[in-house]
């Protein structure tokens, strides 16, 4: 097999239009076809870079989906030579300096000492509140004081259970709005079956994809869905769009958030108005549920949403 060295390596990153090669116990795989690590990422949380190994004993893969993938050298290092020593430096001669009064002139030695107390109690007072206002979350101001309002889609642009992705709040914040054909929590639409949930996990904010139901996610075809539901690939968690993403399975602690959605039956527009609790993974502290809290938190990390998405 050929042998790489971690420089020659670096050519090959998956980034465009470059093929993909991985490391793995020791040899190299070439995941350039895989649809899985688009530009060189995987599931938008892991890079080829990293301790891979390690990386797949919480996946919801084993390594065989590393084996099936071409093998095409293995892994060699380059001996380490040890960088030369620093040159020796002369040593710097510090010259005496004349003693400091430490008591000012006029001032007895009672009251001196009880200046320097006063002093010292004031420090260790600061030292404390600096402390206590390091070991706890203080927001900085919020970006704007309302949500904004656009417009996502109209509902002659739906497909039963073909999802949109748009963005919102932000323009980095991304979300899945799609129609069920069957009612659902918080649902609009002249059947309430519209809704619109963040894309991002609430485990480890890794992307999700929507899945219909009896469909499959790519990376794990023995999966069939029991209903229309959001499945991360990257750690397994199940997302249930009918009754306002709880939770099925996986290790997400709570629901991702859902996007308020408001349906203008004289247009068929179907706009964002808001974000409703928790916070979006990564905004703010993890399951703030405090409304005010959660505008503040999610206007927060990047430029605020204008644009529709389609003409009003």
């Amino acid at each position: 097999m050929k042998k790489f060295t971690s420089a020659e390596l670096q050519q090959f990153d998956g980034q465009n239009g470059r093929p993909l090669y991985i490391v793995f116990r020791g040899k190299i795989y070439d995941l350039t076809n895989s649809k899985l690590w688009p530009e060189g990422k995987h599931m938008g949380l892991h890079t080829r870079t990293e301790n891979l190994v390690e990386s797949i004993k919480v996946a919801p893969h084993g390594e065989d989906n590393v084996f099936r993938f071409p093998l095409v050298g293995e892994l060699v290092e380059v001996p380490f030579e040890a960088p030369a020593p620093p040159p020796v430096e002369k040593p710097v001669v510090v010259q005496p300096q004349q003693p400091v009064q430490t008591q000012p002139a006029g001032l007895s030695r009672r009251n001196f000492l009880k200046l320097a107390a006063a002093a010292g109690g004031a420090v260790t007072i600061a030292a404390v509140v600096s402390s206590i206002k390091a070991a706890t979350f203080v927001p900085t101001s919020a970006n704007a004081v309302a949500w904004p309002i656009v417009t996502v889609t109209n509902i002659n642009q739906l497909t039963n259970l073909t999802p949109v992705i748009f963005n919102y709040p932000l323009t980095n914040t991304p979300n899945i709005l799609v129609k069920l054909g069957v009612a659902a929590t918080n649902g609009v639409g002249p059947n309430n079956d519209i809704v619109a949930f963040s894309s991002i996990c609430q485990h480890l904010g890794c992307q999700y994809s929507f899945i219909p139901t009896g469909g499959s996610p790519v990376c794990n075809a023995a999966y069939k869905a029991p209903l229309p539901m959001g499945y991360c690939c990257c750690h397994g968690s199940q997302y249930d769009f009918v009754h306002g993403a709880k939770v099925l399975g996986g290790p997400a602690p709570r629901p991702v958030p859902m996007v308020q959605l408001q349906f203008v039956a004289t247009t068929g527009n179907i706009n964002a108005i808001g974000m409703m609790p928790p916070t979006i993974f990564g905004h703010g502290p993890p399951g703030t549920t405090d409304p005010t809290l959660v505008m503040q938190y999610d206007l927060q990390g990047g430029p605020i949403v204008t644009q529709s998405t389609v003409s009003v």
